[in-house]
């Protein structure tokens, strides 16, 4: 009973530690604030992310001894976080799920009655074609070779 304790409080720290993390990076990126949503409606898909996220941590304890195996063999070749991400992946999709399931109401609502109606300011400014600087080679070095 003890070491079944141990483990979960164990996979729960592990849990804690991703979840916050990735409802920062929903709450920045998806979508970012320049597209004009209001307080409320990021607000709700928080909350939506913080409650799937704990729900997926749940499920990503009870699912370690699957994920656990995936993880080290996904260590290897696929990056230095794709290990953490096998493992805590219910936890993670379940923030991302949390904050669609309850982010999309509250902004279509906010679309259909505000949004589509007011002229808000284009986070994109310029539709003029910018080429990127072109791509600069190393100067290659001559080492003398002693005989």
């Amino acid at each position: 009973m003890r070491h079944r304790a141990a483990l979960l409080f164990l996979g729960v720290l592990t849990a804690a530690c991703a979840i916050p993390d990735t409802i920062a990076a929903l709450d920045d990126r998806s979508p970012p604030p320049e597209f004009g949503r209001p307080t409320w409606v990021r607000v709700s898909a928080g909350v939506g992310a913080w409650v799937g996220g704990v729900l997926g941590g749940v499920v990503s304890i009870v699912a370690l001894p699957i994920t656990y195996p995936l993880s080290v063999l996904a260590e290897d070749g696929l990056g230095e976080h794709a290990a953490s991400e096998f493992m805590l992946f219910p936890a993670l999709g379940g923030a991302a799920v949390g904050h669609a399931l309850l982010g999309t109401p509250p902004d279509v609502v906010d679309w259909v009655f505000r949004r589509a109606w007011v002229g808000a300011a284009d986070p994109v400014t310029s539709f003029e074609f910018i080429p990127l600087p072109a791509a600069v080679l190393p100067e290659a070095v001559v080492v003398p070779v002693k005989k």
